[in-house]
């Protein structure tokens, strides 16, 4: 968990976390709701137009067959050619079923710097088999030491074509205080930078 384990009760960086989740107060809210109930007609029509499906969380593939079932729901009902992208922090080894349904796999591996340990956020047999699917790996980045990490524990395993290095900031502030840092990495590795849209352009995590 981003922000370290009792973030989401107090609202503060625990364990040495350097940064929050985006999701923390949605997911925290969540409800159960039947496959044919979770998307508006918004949605639907977006869906029916060509829109892709992006699975968040929490953590999707703790409730794999649930998602199995949605996106099947969506080809059925709704669009057969559906483009389903699932965002994973990449520590729980996805079903076969689940590697069969997903066009993109979106994983976003914790480092250090969210406030859990080694063991909670390192797999890297997950990764190695997320990696061999059409997938992405984003790490949020504040320092070197960060990047060191990532260096030492993913290159070895996943393609550098592949990695994403996004700075962390949960208000356009706190952005633009680790992206100048991040950005030089990414020119001097030769890595693909992403920033955060929803704070660059509306200073919101969340509900927008």
């Amino acid at each position: 968990m981003c922000g370290g384990m009792g973030t989401q009760f107090t609202g503060e960086l625990m364990n040495g976390a350097t940064f929050r989740c985006d999701t923390l107060e949605v997911w925290m809210n969540a409800q159960a709701k039947a496959v044919e109930e979770i998307l508006d007609d918004e949605c639907v029509e977006a869906i029916n137009d060509g829109a892709n499906v992006i699975i968040t969380g929490g953590e999707p593939t703790m409730q794999q067959d649930a998602v199995v079932d949605f996106i099947q729901y969506i080809r059925e009902f709704i669009n057969p050619e559906v483009f389903v992208e699932i965002e994973t922090n990449g520590t729980i080894l996805p079903s076969d079923a689940l590697f069969r349904e997903v066009d993109q796999w979106n994983v976003s591996p914790k480092l250090s710097n969210s406030g859990n340990t080694r063991n909670q956020t390192y797999q890297p047999e997950v990764i190695k088999a997320v990696s061999r699917m059409n997938a992405m790996f984003k790490f949020v980045v504040t320092t070197e030491s960060e990047w060191e990490e990532i260096r030492v524990d993913y290159l070895p395993i996943v393609k550098r074509e592949q990695v994403w290095l996004m700075p962390s900031g949960e208000d356009k502030n706190l952005l633009s205080e680790s992206a100048p840092a991040v950005a030089e990495i990414c020119k001097r590795e030769r890595l693909k930078y992403t920033s955060r849209l929803h704070i660059d352009i509306w200073n919101k995590k969340t509900g927008v």
